[in-house]
């Protein structure tokens, strides 16, 4: 799934604005968040999973460390064409839900200037997906950990800002469970419809966008 450039723009504008309006309370950050005890916000930036999902964040902030957990789920829908020998080629409405649980944590070198890394379990789930006339639910899961560098700006206001300027992973595991819901299946439709797990590589992201408030 391709992020629409404009979003990309729009994302890339606010990551600035607020970058340079964040450098003014700097300073103090750190002050801030040792004053804070738990706060609330959400996720979103040029990374499939944050982007589709729109997860939720609770977090635990500190001098030098933050921990939290990242969840949520969202739905994506698109077309494809199909070919069947008895039909012919027939066009395909798809959906698939995406859902992100991520154990989080920050290492603070400065006032803003993070470390984020974490556990993350991405799932998505296509159901009624139609290949050559066989229908199958496909289920796949992948766990990775990721890391990358990052900005987070803590407000005298309670609110916070955060930027990962880059995100990368590395896969752990995957797995992929197919189920034959209808039709005749073959070993060239089971091959297609299990070959998933080995196309998907560990998600990353870049302009991760965390902001929210804390108490």
């Amino acid at each position: 799934m391709r992020i629409p450039m404009k979003k990309k723009l729009s994302l890339l504008g606010l990551s600035v604005f607020l970058f340079c309006g964040g450098l003014a309370f700097a300073a103090d950050s750190l002050s801030n968040r040792i004053d804070q005890t738990m706060r609330l916000g959400m996720k979103t930036g040029i990374h499939l999973m944050y982007n589709t999902s729109t997860p939720f964040v609770l977090e635990i902030p500190g001098e030098d460390w933050t921990f939290g957990l990242t969840s949520g789920s969202g739905k994506y829908s698109y077309s494809y064409t199909d070919y069947n020998e008895s039909t012919g080629y027939s066009t395909k409405n798809q959906s698939v839900t995406f859902s992100t649980a991520e154990v989080t944590g920050r290492l603070y070198i400065g006032n803003s200037f993070n470390i984020p890394f974490g556990y993350a379990n991405y799932k998505y789930s296509y159901p009624d997906w139609v290949y050559s006339g066989v229908t199958y639910d496909i289920n796949y899961s992948i766990t990775q950990l990721s890391y990358g560098i990052g900005n987070e700006w803590t407000y005298d206001w309670g609110g916070f800002y955060g930027i990962d300027w880059y995100q990368g992973g590395s896969k752990l595991s995957d797995e992929v469970t197919v189920k034959l819901k209808s039709g005749t299946e073959t070993p060239a439709t089971l091959a297609q419809a299990t070959k998933t797990s080995t196309d998907i590589k560990a998600f990353a992201g870049t302009l991760v966008i965390t902001f929210g408030f804390g108490f």
